[in-house]
This record gives structure tokens, sequence and C-alpha cells, in this order.
């Protein structure tokens, strides 16, 4: 979920419709065919070929259609070096169940007769191959080699089992091949390739690399949930959008407008995948692409039985959720359905209606557990609202729980996962919250003002300013296109609060400006992510010293209920403000603190605790507990105040322990700050001297191998762990280890 930080550009919002010069995917190698999206698991699922190759194994590749797969062998072939020698083959249409119709280029000049010899066959066609090696190693390319017939199948397989050659093929489906190949294929000197579906951030690196530049998370969240992470659909999708302008470029970042285009490779897609459906079949694809998915017996209610069997042999239709039936993909489906007749349409809706109504009394237990995990979710806001952070978090995990066990969560999950994840805002567990917003990435979910607006939040409130930018500048994008515009002073004010954190005044004041031009902070319901937020974003400017609406540094008084709905956030902005030296906001937070409860509670009343009676141990506990709930700016700034502390009261332990949070702390602020990157700030002498001593060396080894003394290598790593934030080697080594996700 992260996202190295981009610097910051405000461009003006004028709609941008032409497509960028050069849309070619920066991640194109030799080998791939120049224009052709390549992603990671195309480049290692090539490369990995090669290598197997190279080794003398035959190499099979599989994939649902449109994964890649002839994009890889397009690459293998490309990248395969002059001691190979390639024969492409493939079935030929017009000796369709004929005996070895995939090599009728090479039998057709033999008599009829002699093909049904199959040793004499194999005989001739093994002479053949020899010539064409010319002494190199043969390589059989192959695509869909289901596609070959049996006795074509078992000469390539006799010929690769006895060393004549090599087999590179592709399948669409194991099931569809013969015996005789899967059982071949199941052994172990076949090197195996399998090409899955992308998840959203390959979709998004698929999109990214097509549009030559950034896009919004609800684009993402659109191709996904159409093509279900298909590469050839996603890519067609995202080409007829932009072709006919319903994807544009706002703020340098492609957006989504709301409109959809089915005009033109889509339409033919539609039309080659039912252009040969009877009318029965046709009137049935109908009815699926109107309804969307559908019980099979309302279906069959609908539709001639006998058109619906044949659709699920030619594979047009597959299951959908919940014991149903729909097309095959959702792309599909949604193309078909806009090219139904109008008036065909709605007499299959009026159908739709007549048979859903005699069908309504069989009505299951799911309402029960949707409203059950509704009541959770309004008892979690509730408490949160209160103060009562602990109880809040409770309640949440319960909804969770009851949307894992419900069946039909999909039609209610956007509005419950939004609600919780402003529970965990207001809770201030912004791990929490980015885990959720993690996990309707990977369900291709939206939560209401986008998660691009979301995350944006969760890493602006952790002090992440510069990954922050990057997706609030995507969110800001998006809002200006298609709404809601009310979140926009949001998205304004979380921008300038980030811009403050990376000392940049100027571009924070000019969000601020644009966002009290968008009719000032936007009064959103408190179920959305925009409810109390706004707010929270000013308070926290002005606590950092960039006025809002007259604001100014002790920016709300809690006891006398300015917070409003927002207590969480006028505790946040009271932390920050005594953070910066403000004697009374620490005095009102310890206040604040001591009613309300959880970690978040804790976290204000230790850090009020160590702040007004100068305790570091208090400051600490405040900077652990901050880190742990994922913010990281406050666990910087409060471990920074207690090694102050500790540094002058002589209280070596205590001041070890903060060095260290604030150490850990400081490398999560920017992408910057991190060991692997300030590696290369080091001169030749000190880099190697690091990585020496972060893999386990001595003082004494190191010395004698430097021929220098102990205490000058000392001297040495100590300049190297302060320039680098570690506090010694192990810390060192934890942070060369392989980058383990966080947040």
């Amino acid at each position: 979920m992260e996202v190295a930080g981009r610097p910051l550009h405000r461009e003006d919002s004028r709609r941008e419709d032409s497509r960028p010069e050069d849309s070619r995917n920066p991640g194109n190698e030799a080998g791939f065919r120049p224009g052709v999206p390549v992603l990671a698991q195309m480049k290692y699922a090539a490369a990995g070929a090669i290598e197997a190759l190279s080794e003398g194994k035959s190499v099979v590749v599989t994939g649902a259609p449109g994964t890649g797969k002839s994009t890889v062998m397009a690459g293998v072939l490309a990248g395969l070096g002059s001691g190979y020698s390639v024969l492409q083959l493939r079935g030929a249409a017009s000796w369709s169940g004929r005996p070895f119709d995939g090599l009728l280029w090479l039998l057709s000049e033999l008599p009829p007769e002699s093909l049904s010899d199959p040793v004499y066959v194999l005989q001739y066609v093994r002479s053949v191959f020899r010539e064409r090696a010319t002494g190199r190693t043969l390589v059989l390319a192959v695509e869909n080699i289901e596609d070959l017939d049996g006795a074509t199948t078992a000469v390539l397989l006799q010929l690769c089992r006895a060393g004549s050659a090599l087999i590179l093929c592709t399948v669409r489906d194991l099931s569809a091949c013969t015996g005789e190949f899967v059982r071949w294929w199941a052994e172990d000197g076949v090197h195996k390739e399998s090409l899955e579906a992308l998840r959203p951030s390959g979709t998004r690196a698929l999109l990214e690399g097509l549009a030559g530049g950034a896009v919004s998370s609800r684009l993402v969240a659109q191709v996904q949930a159409r093509s279900r992470g298909n590469p050839l659909l996603s890519a067609l999708f995202l080409r007829e959008q932009m072709d006919a302008g319903t994807v544009l470029r706002r703020r340098g970042i492609w957006v989504w407008t709301g409109a959809v285009s089915y005009s033109g490779v889509l339409a033919e897609r539609v039309e080659a995948e039912t252009g040969g459906l009877s009318a029965e079949e046709r009137y049935a694809a109908d009815v699926l692409a109107v309804s969307g998915s559908l019980p099979l017996l309302q279906l069959l209610e609908l539709a001639d039985p006998p058109a619906v069997e044949r659709l699920e042999q030619d594979l047009l239709i597959a299951s959908g959720p919940v014991r149903t039936v729909q097309l095959k993909d959702p792309l599909l489906a949604e193309a078909a359905a806009a090219l139904v007749a109008p008036t065909r349409a709605a007499e299959i809706r009026s159908r739709l209606e007549t048979v859903r109504e005699l069908y309504a009394s069989g009505a299951g237990n799911e309402p029960q557990t949707a409203a059950a995990a509704r009541t959770a979710a309004l008892n979690a806001r509730d408490l949160s609202l209160r103060g009562r952070w602990a109880e809040a978090a409770a309640a949440a995990q319960v909804c969770r729980e009851l949307m894992e066990k419900s069946a039909a969560a999909g039609s209610w999950s956007r509005e419950l996962l939004s609600e919780l994840f402003c529970v965990y805002v207001r809770c201030g567990d912004l791990r929490q919250a980015a885990a959720l917003l993690a996990q309707t990435d990977e369900a291709a979910v939206e939560l209401h003002g986008g998660n691009d607006l979301c995350e944006g939040i969760v890493q602006v409130l952790g002090g992440r300013a510069d990954r922050a930018l990057d997706y609030l500048q995507r969110a800001l994008a998006q809002l200006e296109e298609e709404g809601p515009a009310d979140l926009l002073p949001l998205a304004e004010t979380a921008a300038a609060y980030a811009c403050l954190l990376l000392n940049d005044g100027d571009a924070a004041r000019g969000y601020l400006a644009a966002a009290d031009q968008a009719s000032g902070l936007a009064d959103a319901g408190v179920s959305q992510p925009g409810g109390g937020l706004a707010r929270r974003f000013a308070w926290l400017c002005a606590a950092r010293g960039a006025a809002f609406h007259g604001e100014t540094e002790r920016p709300v008084d809690v006891g006398s209920g300015g917070a409003g709905e927002d207590l969480s956030g006028a505790m946040l902005a009271l932390a920050t403000a005594a953070l910066q030296g403000c004697a009374d906001a620490a005095v009102e937070l310890g206040k604040a603190a001591a009613a309300c409860s959880g970690d978040a509670a804790d976290l204000y009343a230790e850090l009020a605790e160590g702040l007004a009676a100068s305790r570091p141990a208090s400051m600490l506990h405040a900077a652990e507990r901050a880190h742990g709930l994922g913010q990281y700016r406050m666990a910087y700034e409060a471990a920074r105040g207690a090694s102050r502390l500790a540094r002058e009261q002589s209280a070596r332990s205590l001041l070890r322990a903060a060095r260290r949070i604030e150490n850990v702390s400081y490398r999560m602020l920017s992408a910057a700050h991190s060991v692997a990157d300030r590696l290369p700030e080091l001169s030749d002498f000190e880099r190697g001297l690091a990585l020496e001593a972060a893999s386990g060396k001595s003082s004494s080894q190191l010395a004698a191998s430097l021929h220098l003394s102990p205490r000058t290598i000392d001297w040495h790593l100590g300049r190297i762990f302060q320039k680098l934030r570690v506090t010694g080697r192990a810390e060192l080594r934890e942070c060369l280890e392989p980058e383990r996700t966080q947040l």
C-alpha cells in the first residue's frame, strides 16, 4: 500500500483529452514486443522459461485467456539465443477433426493412407525436424496446445521424450488436454509457469504503463471490477475509454468520469462472442446481461433450458455469487447489457420482476446477519464519537466477523467498511485503518470518498507526508472530475497539512485558500470519510502555525465543547500543539484523556504527563504507543522529547530506548529516510564498514582487516550510525533485511 512520494505539482484543472505522447510501458525489456504491456509476472515467467529451456527442460505456461500467455511466449522466443531453432505449430480449421491436424503443413504431401500408420508418421516427422534444426536445439512452440488433436499431441510428446525436441506451449485449460499430455505435464522434467489474474496493484501497474502516467484508485477499481484482473480485458477497456474521452487527465492524473463507452472494440467483442448464437441462446444471454446475475432456477423460468445448457457448454456463462449464474466476465456482461435494445431490455426487466416476486418467499437468514453487522457498526460509531475507543474497537471487530460469516456481504460491505474506516481513524488506530484499506483494495471495493482520499488521510495522520501527497493529488483530480464535491475541502486541508510536515508553507497556504474557496469546511455526514475530518486537518494546520478561518495556535477547547463531534480530532490537535511547546494544550489534553478509554487515550494521557512533569519514561511510553498505532510523526516527536529529557536527567537506559524508537519512527516518515536510501550518501569506506558491521563482524575483526585500532573503528561506526539514524549493529542489520510491509 505504500507509494513513493512524488513532488507536488499544482496544475490547472482543465480537461486534457489527448493521449500521452509516450504510452510505452517503462517495464518493457529486450525480448518483448514494443508497445505490449509487460507485467512483473510475465517477465518472471519468461525468464524462468528461458532458463528451463537452457537446462534442457520443456516448458508449459498455463493461465486463463487474456492473462498474458502469448506475451510470455513471444518474450521467450525473442530471448532465445542462436543455439535454438524454433518451429511454431497450431491446429488448422480446415483439418479439424482429422488425424494430425496440427502437422498439416508438414504431412499434406504424404499419401492419405500413410497417415494411418503412426510409426511411419513419427519417423517422418523426426527426420524433417532434424533437418529443420540444422544442429541446433529444436523448440516446438505451440499456443493453446489443447486445440491440437490427440494424434499430433502424442507425436510431439514422443519426440520430446526421445530428446529430439523441446516443447514450449501455452495451455488455457488443462482439463481440455489429452490424458497423455496431463501425465507428461506432471513429470518432474517439465518446467511449469502459471499466470494468475492480476491483483489491483498489478492492474494499477498495467494501466499506468498503458496511460503513460498516474491513475486514480477509482479508475483502478472500475477496471478491476469489470476485468477481474484479466490483463487483456483491462487493456481493451482502458484503451476504449481513453479513445472515447470517458477517461480523462486532470492534474496529470488519469481519472474516471463515470461515463462508459461500448462503441468500439468492446462492442466488437460482444458480437464475436454472441454473433453465432441462436435466437433462444441470444435471449438467455440478454437476460443475464440485463440482470447481472440470476439464480439458475429463475433463469430457467425466463429462458429456454436447452439454450441455457448450450451456453454453459460453450463456457459463455459461469457460476456467480451466492448460487447464481452470470455471463463469464463482468466486462462482457456490462457491454452486452448496454447493447440490448431498450424495448427488449424493458420487456426482460418486466418478466424478471414477476419471476423474482414468485421466489421472494424463499428468503433465508442472511438479512439477520446483515442487520447484526449494521448494528455492531453503528454501536462502534457511537462509542468512537464518545471517546470510548477500546469498546469501539471491540464492536468494530464484531462487525467484521459478522461480515466474514455472511455469504451476501458484497451488497452492503462498502457501507459498513466505510463506517469502520471512520471508527478506526477516530480511535487513532491507523494500522487497523490501513489494514482495512488493504482488504478493500484486494476486494476491489471503494470506500465512500474514494480509496485515494482514505489512504491519503491514513498516511498524513501517520506523518508520512510524501506518500500522503501522492494519494491526495490523485484524490483531488478524481474528486474534481466526479465528486462528491463536498469532499474537496477535506482533500485540500489534508494536502495542506502534508505540505506543512514537508516544510512547504507556500504550498500549504495555497491548499488552504483552495479549501476555503470550495465553500469552506463541508458538512459531510459522519458516516463518510469527510465527516469532521476537514475541521481536524484545519486544527492540525493551526497547531503547526498555519492559520485557517482565523484559527489560532490553540485550535480547540475540549472542555468548552468546541470539539463538537470530532473529540478524537480535537485531542490529536491538542497533542500536536503540546508537542510544539504549548503548555496549556498539554494540561487540557491530560484532562480530556482521563475521560476516554483505549490505546489512544493512554497515549494522550502519558504524553500529557510526560510534558507537564518532564518525565522521560512517560514520554517514551507515549512514543511506543503512538508507533504501535501507526502514528509515526507523533512517535518521533514524543521519542525525541523523551531523548532530550533522558539526556538532561542522565537516564541512560531510557535514552537508549528513546533513541531507538526515535530512529525507527524517523525512518517511517519518508521514503528518503530509509537506510537503503541513505547508504549511497556515505563514502565508499563508510559504506563498506557499515555493511561489514551489519554482517556481524566485531570491531576487532574490522580493525585487523583495515590496519586500524578497534577504538578508531568504533569512532567511525558511531558517526555512521548517526548518519543512518540507527542505534547499533543489530538495528542496522534489521534495516538491511528485505523490506517488510508495514501498515
